[in-house]
């Protein structure tokens, strides 16, 4: 996942409070399907959770927002730190919530059913086999190939966006899609999400709060 140099955050500490998006206790709403049900996803519970996302930044920065409005605790393992700067205090109005910290270093932070804790692996799979209760491992990976493998292998939840035909291929190998399945990857809308979960596939439209467009935009 790539951004610009530079890029600045310009919440306050109303952002997090001011989104309603939440569903139960450790879910997140992600949108809605084709009869307009809600998807959500359940990112934190008694065991832990881990979640594969093919993204460029834009969803990661969603999930990460309404996570903090669950009450989480964010870490961010990133080569590029200095860009998450001022990211948390800037939504929350505090300094405590958020942490970026190297790809590969690692952070001991229990999770609670009042505290859970979100780890973000951005670029580069992280490998988290003590990942604990209250606890969710999100892998942001900026397109789908080969190097994924052993973190879809591992995902309790995929969640995949447009794919090209060269992701195509490999998701196809990985995955086993169907024609219909592979079809749907390359005409997803860019404000649409395509979940897999326990072998179920879910197609749906993401739902955004006017917070959330004046953070970080439309959909990238």
């Amino acid at each position: 996942m790539r951004r610009h140099a530079g890029l600045e955050f310009t919440g306050d500490q109303g952002s997090v409070g001011g989104l309603a998006l939440g569903t139960e206790p450790g879910g997140v709403l992600l949108g809605f399907d084709q009869h307009q049900n809600p998807v959500t996803l359940q990112l934190f519970r008694a065991q832990p959770t881990r979640v594969l996302l093919i993204d460029r930044g834009w969803v990661e920065r969603l999930l990460m927002l309404r996570a903090l409005a669950l009450g989480a605790r964010v870490v961010v393992h990133t080569p590029d730190e200095p860009l998450w700067s001022g990211f948390g205090e800037s939504v929350t109005g505090r300094p405590d919530l958020f942490h970026a910290a190297p790809p590969y270093q690692k952070v001991e932070l229990p999770g609670t059913v009042a505290a859970p804790v979100l780890f973000v692996a951005e670029r580069h799979p992280l490998s988290l086999p003590d990942l604990g209760p209250w606890q969710a491992l999100l892998t942001v990976a900026g397109w789908f190939g080969e190097y994924v493998a052993q973190s879809l292998f591992e995902a309790d939840v995929v969640i995949l966006r447009r794919l090209t035909e060269r992701q195509l291929a490999a998701a196809a190998t990985l995955m086993r899609l169907d024609a219909m399945q592979a079809a749907t990857l390359q005409a997803t809308p860019p404000d649409g999400l395509v979940v897999y979960q326990a072998g179920t596939w879910r197609y749906l439209r993401l739902a955004t709060t006017q917070i959330e467009t004046q953070l970080f935009g439309g959909p990238q």
